[in-house]
């Protein structure tokens, strides 16, 4: 294996720190999945899912929580309920 290669495979298993709904989230792999971060994070993926926020920019994940994404040191997310909304 050459010294090239040694260096993609750490990168391709490096682990970052996230934050979700404000709440830090730790050993996130930097090539993972919303539903991934979600899972980390304690939230249900079936009823949730998530939105990366960058400055006034929101990229959603709705329908997509299988995509792999590349994730970077302190990235902010939110989740999303999905499911009903009670009625009183």
């Amino acid at each position: 294996m050459t010294e090239a290669d040694t260096r993609h495979e750490n990168a391709a298993h490096k682990t970052v720190t996230v934050t979700v709904d404000e709440e830090p989230v730790s050993g996130v792999s930097q090539h993972t999945t919303p539903n991934a971060i979600l899972s980390l994070a304690g939230i249900d993926q079936a009823t949730h899912y998530l939105v990366r926020i960058n400055g006034r920019h929101r990229e959603s994940f709705k329908d997509e929580g299988d995509k792999d994404i590349t994730v970077h040191e302190r990235e902010k997310f939110v989740s999303v309920f999905t499911g009903p909304t009670p009625t009183s």
